[in-house]
């Protein structure tokens, strides 16, 4: 006969067996066996519903005990489909069943996890500071880990055996993040419990906001420390050596900007300096920027001022260097590393007062004002100088004069000579100037050499420097040919030849080359200018030549008359072309017959026939050239022969 069981008796059975795990020392009526029965779980989170499905055949009664203490005769037991572990535990399941050969059992161990949330505490200590507690109790310890989610993108982990206390501080106090707080299982069937949200309100007092805004190391051994306070919130001013070891220097419990000065320090040492201060929940923190000072230290060598700092220790947030001669800027590094500077712009005899800023983010660290007076022992002489042929052919000169800039004094004289000629005479004398246009030149027909001396602000004179001459460019046919004499002091590094045509323009390398062949087709532009250019060694200077013209196909011009009356103007008929490699020309007369005839186009017709004058009137010319790209040219025509 089958069992019926109302519903209302299931639903009783299922609230009987949701109880508490026992001992599970599977001992009792488990070792007698005999029965068989099958689970869809044997774990996972609570609470768990576990179905049960009998597989041992013919039986004529199956019951079942769901929590099993693993010891005693006579269980209580119902006949049952499921049963719900509420609780976190290990629990065995007995099956008591009657079959033909009498009562038989089997068991089957399940195991439930926690799943219930952590709860906690916190307190909010201002300024964006949390103090997060975990409770301390079973549901806790029913976990491996748990997972505190801050809501700002960022995460702590709770593990057995750690502390339950977190600290957390958020960046954006006027946001409103919601913290999340999970139990996790690691390498379990059940992987996480249940999530506590916790909102997140933060306390009025802007704790974030204390901070350093600039350390300045003053005269007399004081290092100033500008810093922003928050009222009633104690705040420390520490420093240190070493940057491991601090001393207090005084504490304040004033808000806003405030300068704090640390005495009896060392102008030459290194200090850091940072901030402490006691939170709301009575706790204390070192403000987030911890600050060094600048050396900075000075020294004149030859009619320059060089400086020396120290390298700012922390390349976080580094913004870079500012260096001030008398309060003005004269310099700026960005590189943490650029920590000298040689202060060439200074006139001899002069005292000037520089400082170096370190600016980290938007706090600065001031050195101390260094002194310095220049004094030249030795004075350098002239090392680099250029000269090159500008616009409308004039010819432009540079020198770098040592010690030169805005504040300093010097004479800058300098003299000429025709290239080839030994004869320098002084043509100019600048004052506080390095750099001359020279009008009084052909710079398309002669090369010009010059040289440069000069006079420091303390009187020393420097003697003449070598001569650098500019580049005059001639063309003869397709060749172009320049002058070899060096436009620059220090060397040479190369020569480039610029080609300038209508439609393109073209630099050809021709290294240390003075000549160069000019490479057209009848494809290329009708007409270009070629000039030279020269670039020193270190890149700083470079210098042009004069532009010679080109035109790819040669012309040759015949005067349609001349007048051989030997008044000395228009004698002679010739023909006119600089870009011929071969010439053939003939007159002839009104009956065809040749009475002149040249091969070089410099010889022209004096207008005589065999010694004699020939008569007035009409005459023929023909004549046969080859180009400068190869062409073979004839033309003909008429002109005029008057008295």
């Amino acid at each position: 006969m089958k069992l019926i069981i109302p519903f209302y008796l299931t639903i009783f059975l299922f609230w009987i067996f949701s109880i508490s795990p026992i001992d599970t020392s599977a001992q009792g009526l488990c070792d007698r066996g005999g029965g068989s029965f099958d689970v869809n779980f044997t774990e996972g989170c609570a609470p768990l519903t576990v179905s049960i499905t009998n597989t041992l055949p013919n039986a004529l009664s199956v019951e079942y005990a769901a929590a099993y203490d693993g010891r005693s005769a006579n269980p209580p037991i119902q006949s049952v489909a499921f049963v719900a572990y509420r609780s976190p535990g290990i629990y065995t399941l007995l099956q008591r069943a009657v079959g033909a050969g009498g009562v038989v059992y089997a068991c089957k161990t399940i195991t439930v996890y926690e799943s219930r949330s952590v709860s906690s505490t916190y307190s909010s200590c201002g300024g964006g500071k949390i103090t997060l507690i975990l409770a301390e109790d079973l549901v806790i310890t029913g976990y491996d880990q748990v997972l505190i989610e801050w809501g700002d993108g960022k995460t702590d982990i709770y593990k057995p055996g750690g502390s339950y206390t977190f600290e957390h501080v958020y960046a954006d106090v006027n946001s409103s993040p919601t913290a999340k707080i999970t139990g996790q299982h690691v390498g379990k069937s059940c992987a996480q419990g249940a999530t506590a949200s916790v909102p997140i309100s933060f306390q009025q007092a802007q704790l974030n906001d204390i901070s350093i805004k600039s350390v300045e190391m003053l005269g007399g051994g004081i290092l100033r420390v500008n810093y922003l306070g928050v009222t009633a919130i104690p705040t420390e001013v520490k420093y240190s050596t070493d940057g491991n070891n601090y001393t207090t220097a005084g504490k304040r419990s004033s808000g806003g900007v405030q300068p704090f000065d640390i005495n009896s320090v060392n102008v030459n040492q290194v200090y850091t300096v940072k901030l402490s201060y006691q939170d709301l929940c009575q706790g204390i923190t070192d403000s987030k920027d911890i600050i060094s000072s600048v050396t900075l230290s000075g020294k004149s060598e030859n009619g320059q001022n060089v400086l020396t700092w120290s390298q700012y220790p922390n390349n976080q947030d580094f913004v870079g260097y500012d260096l001030l001669r008398d309060g003005v800027v004269i310099k700026t590094f960005t590189s943490i590393t650029d920590i000298t500077y040689a202060d060439g712009d200074v006139q001899c005899g002069s005292y000037s007062e520089y400082q170096v800023i370190a600016k980290i983010k938007d706090i600065t660290s001031i050195s101390a004002p260094v002194g310095v007076k220049a004094e030249v022992a030795n004075p350098r002489p002239i090392q680099a100088a250029s000269v090159s042929v500008g616009t409308n052919n004039l010819i432009f000169l540079k020198a770098d004069v040592p010690g030169a800039g805005p504040s300093s004094t010097y004479d800058l004289s300098v003299e000429k000579a025709e290239a080839g000629s030994t004869t320098f005479k002084k043509i100019i004398t600048l004052y506080n100037q390095n750099e001359y246009s020279d009008p009084d030149v052909k710079a398309d027909e002669l090369s010009y050499c010059y040289r440069f001396s000069y006079q420091n602000s303390c009187g020393q004179k420097l003697p003449v420097t070598e001569p650098i001459c500019s580049i005059l460019l001639t063309k003869e046919l397709t060749s172009l040919k320049w002058t070899p004499a060096l436009p620059f002091l220090g060397g040479l590094s190369g020569y480039e030849v610029l080609q300038i045509g209508s439609s393109a323009g073209e630099v050809v390398p021709v290294q240390m080359n003075t000549q160069y062949t000019i490479k057209l087709s009848s494809q290329s532009d009708l007409e270009y200018n070629f000039q030279i250019r020269a670039t020193s060694p270190d890149g700083g200077f470079e210098s042009l030549s004069n532009i010679i013209n080109y035109k790819r196909s040669a012309g040759v011009f015949v005067p349609d008359a001349f007048t051989p009356n030997g008044d000395g103007n228009n004698d002679v008929l010739e023909a006119k072309s600089t870009q011929l490699q071969s010439f053939d020309f003939s007159v002839l007369n009104r009956w065809g017959e040749v009475v002149f005839h040249s091969d070089d186009i410099a010889n022209g017709w004096n207008g005589t026939i065999n010694g004699a004058n020939a008569p007035v009137g009409s005459y023929i010319y023909k004549m046969t050239f080859v180009d400068d790209i190869n062409q073979t040219v004839e033309k003909s025509g008429t002109f005029m022969l008057l008295r």
